[in-house]
């Protein structure tokens, strides 16, 4: 029995490891990244990126970038109301590119930890006949807010799960 404990935890602990990172202002956040992913800090002038494996010439993505905002700055009813045009400002976008609206989530409370809680919001479109998921987060990390965004295309539906482990294990010091 202990020797299957064992190897069950060698197993885990070869398909994820906990990276930590010190972004711009000194904020340190910590982040799994499974095997055959990396993370990188400052591409394309985002603080912290954790890229998924190739398909298809694209790669499924988290963006990490704290927003500079505590939770004293926006109370939750604000929150809300800052996100009640989305719907509308995504179509718009998706349009100005040619583009259609598939579905939208409307601003979605979620709580991970006690110390990881916050809301989402999330689109799926399709441009140039490619179809686009994304869903943003708005979480509350000791009292700053963190934007952690998943952009994926259709077929890489299949990392959904390894997106979201990266936005629920998310940890910041």
């Amino acid at each position: 029995m202990k020797l299957l404990l064992l190897l069950g935890l060698v197993s885990f602990g070869a398909h994820a490891k906990v990276q930590s990172f010190v972004l711009e202002g000194g904020k340190k956040v910590s982040v799994d990244v499974k095997e055959n992913w990396e993370a990188a800090k400052d591409l394309f002038g985002v603080p912290l990126t954790v890229l998924g494996p190739w398909a298809n010439e694209s790669r499924p993505v988290v963006t990490i970038v704290p927003t500079k905002l505590t939770k004293n700055d926006i109370s939750e009813e604000q929150f809300k109301k800052t996100f009640e045009n989305f719907k509308k400002e995504k179509d718009e976008w998706v349009r100005s590119h040619s583009g259609q609206l598939l579905s939208y989530e409307p601003v979605t409370s979620v709580e991970f930890r006690k110390d990881l809680l916050g809301h989402y919001i999330g689109a799926e479109f399709k441009i140039n006949n490619i179809h686009f998921i994304e869903r943003s987060y708005y979480l509350y990390c000791k009292g700053e807010v963190f934007n952690l965004k998943y952009s994926m295309r259709d077929e890489h539906r299949k990392y959904t799960q390894d997106l979201q482990k990266v936005v629920e294990e998310f940890k910041c010091e």
